[in-house]
């Protein structure tokens, strides 16, 4: 019989203040929504975190308006 060990993996994914300014711009010019919209919890807004062996790429958007996801990357980093 094999004995099989899954050990937890912990990540933290964080913004840099360049990435905070760009996002709370990027947002500002946002479709303005009803309250309410995306329900309780305000959601509909999403990250996504690709790490790589160079760099992480961070790509933020909102779900209603997918043609207008914003990249967070910072290339110069890598």
């Amino acid at each position: 019989m094999t004995k099989v060990i899954i050990k937890k993996l912990n990540m933290t994914f964080e913004l840099n203040d360049n990435q905070i300014k760009q996002y709370n711009e990027w947002k500002n010019k946002l479709p303005k929504i009803s309250e309410g919209h995306f329900g309780a919890a305000g959601g509909g807004y999403w990250f996504k975190f690709i790490p790589t062996g160079l760099g992480t790429i961070v790509i933020a958007g909102r779900d209603d308006v997918p043609e207008m996801d914003i990249d967070l990357t910072e290339y110069k980093e890598f």
